[in-house]
């Protein structure tokens, strides 16, 4: 018993280590470099979109856009799903750049 609680806890305070490094390395290339951290982002973005995407039941015909009475969702999607991901692909641009000319 008291081995699986030292295991235990163990493995809380390794887990919480390496949550405190993600931070500190996060804020420091943040700090440093603001590139980096907004071309991660874009790829989690575009991760994201596309993973969602998948999983929901938005890609119909035609002919079922135009039965169903809730067409402001299609409309919504037409509109932010482009903005947005040409947004995300131009922060991993930029990071690419950053990474190449350094």
């Amino acid at each position: 018993m008291r081995n699986k609680n030292l295991a235990k806890y163990g493995l809380i305070s390794v887990l919480i280590a390496i949550t405190l490094l993600g931070v500190l390395i996060a804020g420091f290339s943040y700090r440093f470099n603001s590139a980096i951290p907004r071309g991660i982002t874009g790829g989690v973005t575009l991760f994201l979109l596309y993973y969602f995407g998948r999983h929901t039941k938005m890609d119909v015909s035609t002919e079922d856009f135009l039965r169903d009475s809730q067409k402001g969702k299609y409309f919504i999607a037409v509109l932010f799903v482009p903005m947005i991901s040409y947004w995300a692909a131009a922060q991993i641009y930029e990071m690419i750049l950053f990474l190449t000319n350094n």
